[in-house]
C-alpha cells in the first residue's frame, strides 16, 4: 500500500461475537468495507503489540478500549467472547476517510478480557491468540456414538461400533 500524498494509514478491528459483530475503525466517522459498516472509536481504540512469553510461542494481540461507559463494559463481561473470531486490518484511506484498500494484519480468536471499570478512565482489553494456535490443540474424537451425536445430531451410524468391536467373522469359507 502505497500511503503517499493526502492517504493515511488505519487500523480496523472487527469481532464476531455471538450477539452480532463489533466492528470499530482508528479514525472519526463511519466508513464501509466488504460491506460492513466500521464505526470511529478514534484515540479510544488502541492495539498492543504483538509479542511472545518463549521462543515456542506464537505471539498474540491485544485491542483496547478506554474512556467507555461502565455499563458497556458490563455488557462486554456477559458476553460470551472466547474462541470467537476477531481480524484486524490496515487500511489505506482517501483525502475524504473513504478506505481505498485494506488487507489482513492479524487474525485469531478472542482469548481474555481484563476491565478497569473505575469512574474516570473505564477500559477493556481483549486478549487474542493467532488461529494457528489451533493447530497445535488436540481435539480428542472417538468412534462412540456419543461423539457422533455430538457432531451430527440423530446419526446413528456408530450405534452398533461397541457390539461388533470384539466379534470374530470369518471370511471367505
Amino acid at each position: 500500500m502505497d500511503a503517499s500524498g493526502d492517504r493515511t494509514l488505519g487500523l480496523l478491528v472487527r469481532c464476531r461475537f455471538d450477539s452480532g459483530d463489533v466492528a470499530m475503525v482508528t479514525g472519526i466517522g463511519s466508513v464501509t468495507w466488504d460491506g460492513v459498516t466500521y464505526v470511529g472509536a478514534g484515540q479510544a481504540l488502541s492495539i498492543g503489540e504483538a509479542g511472545a512469553t518463549s521462543e515456542d510461542d506464537i505471539p498474540g494481540l491485544s485491542i483496547t478500549l478506554s474512556g467507555l461507559d461502565p455499563e458497556v463494559i458490563a455488557r462486554a463481561e456477559l458476553e460470551e467472547f472466547q474462541r470467537r473470531r476477531v481480524t484486524v486490518l490496515l487500511g489505506l484511506f482517501d483525502g475524504e476517510g473513504q478506505i481505498e484498500t485494506a488487507d489482513v494484519l492479524w487474525e485469531g480468536i478472542a482469548d481474555t478480557m481484563e476491565s478497569d471499570d473505575s469512574p474516570d478512565a473505564a477500559t477493556t482489553t481483549l486478549g487474542m491468540e493467532p488461529r494457528s494456535m489451533e493447530l497445535g490443540r488436540k481435539y480428542p474424537f472417538y468412534y462412540l456414538p456419543e461423539d457422533q451425536q455430538r457432531r451430527f445430531p440423530g446419526d446413528r451410524f456408530f450405534d452398533l461400533v461397541q457390539a461388533i468391536q470384539n466379534r470374530e467373522d470369518t471370511w471367505g469359507r
